[in-house]
Order: C-alpha cells, then sequence, then structure tokens
C-alpha cells in the first residue's frame, strides 16, 4: 500500500479530550502517531459499533489501566492536528507510532468467523519499560465478557531471526515472527491463560496468570524482556504485530487464517516502543 493512499468512506464521530482525540462512529479510537506513521488503506468494517473501545482509551486517557500508553504518545506525537483532520476526513484508517498502532476495526480478507466485535482490532502495541519488563496490550472493539467465545489475542515478535523463518501466514508476507505471545481469553472473559512460543526452538511456556490483566476490551500482558531472548537484534530493534484468532463459537471450532479476524498493523511489523523510565505493577 502507499504511504499516503486514501480512501473516500468517512470516519465520523469526534471527541475531544484536553489536547487529544479518539475517533468513534466506527467503534473506533485513535491514539496518534507521529511524522514517520505509516498509512494503510483498510476495508470497511460490517460489524456493529461499539463504545467500549473507545469508553478504554477515555480511561487510560484519564490515568486509569494503561496510562502509560498515553505517556508514550504524548512523547512521539508531533503533529496532532493533522493527523485527526486526516482519520476524519476518512484519509487515514490506520496510524503507527514505534510501540503502538492504531487503527479502523474491520475484517482480515480471508476471515470465515462470527462477526463479534471481540474479533477486531482498534490498537495494539508493544513497551520496552522499567526493569526490562515488557507490556504487550490490545484493545478490541467490544469486552471479552460480552459472550461465550474463546478467542486469541496474538503477538508476534521478531527478535532477529523473522525473515530467515519467513511468513506465518502465507497471505501476510510482511508478518514473519520467530516468536508468540498468545493470550487466550475464555468465555464471558474468564478463565484466561498465556503462553510464549519461540518459534525458532519449539519451546513453550506459560505466563503467570497474575500477569494477564483484562478489563473490558482491553488485554495487557506483562512479562520479563528475559522470556524473549535475543535473536540476533538488540531489544530495542525488536518488532511486532498482533492479530486477534476466534477458537470456538456455538460448539464450532475454528483455526488456520480463517480464523483470523484482524491484524494491527494490517500487513506489516514495527518496532516496539522504550519507555525504560516507567515502572507498571501488574
Amino acid at each position: 500500500m502507499g504511504r499516503n493512499e486514501r480512501r473516500s468512506r468517512k470516519v465520523l464521530g469526534f471527541e475531544p479530550l484536553e489536547e487529544r482525540a479518539l475517533l468513534s462512529g466506527d467503534g473506533v479510537s485513535l491514539v496518534h502517531g507521529p511524522r514517520t506513521a505509516e498509512l494503510a488503506r483498510v476495508r470497511a468494517p460490517k460489524i456493529t459499533t461499539n463504545p467500549a473501545g473507545v469508553a478504554a482509551v477515555l480511561n487510560a486517557l484519564n490515568g486509569g489501566a494503561g496510562h502509560e500508553w498515553v505517556t508514550l504518545v504524548r512523547r512521539e506525537v508531533h503533529n496532532l492536528g493533522s493527523v485527526i483532520s486526516g482519520f476524519i476526513s476518512g484519509r487515514y484508517v490506520q496510524y503507527t507510532i514505534r510501540g503502538l498502532v492504531a487503527k479502523v476495526a474491520d475484517a482480515q480478507s480471508l476471515y470465515d468467523g462470527p462477526g463479534l466485535d471481540r474479533e477486531f482490532l482498534t490498537e495494539a502495541g508493544v513497551i520496552l519499560l522499567k526493569r526490562r519488563q515488557l507490556e504487550l496490550a490490545a484493545i478490541t472493539r467490544s469486552p471479552f465478557s460480552s459472550n461465550s467465545a474463546t478467542s486469541e489475542v496474538v503477538f508476534a515478535i521478531d527478535r532477529g531471526r523473522g525473515a530467515s523463518l519467513g511468513p506465518y501466514f502465507a497471505s501476510q508476507p510482511g508478518i514473519t515472527p520467530d516468536a508468540l505471545v498468545t493470550v487466550t481469553l475464555g468465555p464471558y472473559g474468564q478463565n484466561n491463560s498465556a503462553t510464549i512460543t519461540d518459534l525458532v526452538t519449539g519451546a513453550s511456556q506459560t505466563i503467570d496468570p497474575r500477569d494477564i490483566l483484562v478489563a473490558g476490551p482491553t488485554v495487557r500482558v506483562f512479562i520479563s524482556a528475559s522470556q524473549l531472548p535475543s535473536e540476533g537484534f538488540p531489544i530495542s530493534h525488536y518488532r511486532f504485530a498482533a492479530w486477534t484468532q476466534i477458537v470456538q463459537y456455538e460448539g464450532i471450532t475454528y483455526s488456520g487464517i480463517s480464523a483470523v479476524g484482524s491484524f494491527a498493523p494490517e500487513s506489516t511489523m514495527i518496532p516496539i516502543g522504550m519507555l525504560t523510565n516507567v515502572a507498571v505493577n501488574p
């Protein structure tokens, strides 16, 4: 996709909050990016609007869960007015900064699962915090507690060997992880779990349930950087992408690319963020 591609469909709704903003007409929350943001064309969502994602971002902006991401945005943003105007006009449908992507939520083209809002990402991010703690987070369009689905939020990490391993999905050649952090969210947002899978060695480790925080449509996972050892990159050069995946719903089990609801970013990986002077206690 071209860097400055546009589309004609407008994103409706604008909610100012101090010097920040959210777009919510399509159930989309927006956290803005800097001059080096990547833009992409995304298909129009065909799912119902749910304000929960917007509420989650408002909570973070007001110092609640996820406020560390607001710190990242404040540091990186240089052109709020231009970005806001771009989203309002419909020119921008995805925006990234180092460590964070915000996008208009929609289904990826091969998705063949149920149209549940929890399967459609509006934001995803990975940051390195103080004491070499990594936080991985995502926001979907509706709370995970809203239905009986079992689903996953997967964070794909490239520590230096991703290119040699190749794409995880053939249809997504720009997403080449060498490790996965997979959060499994049970029916009604209960009995959640998470694992780290090393795609180089095949080893898997379980994440302490106390380090998995799920609140409404927001999922956050905290791990030590030592749990994702380098495969050639310094940690400041690690890259990430995220996707949602339906596992089971109404007695039907799903798998493969047709089970993936959405990607963030749409078709590439971006560098993780750095907030090494910020500490967060899960």
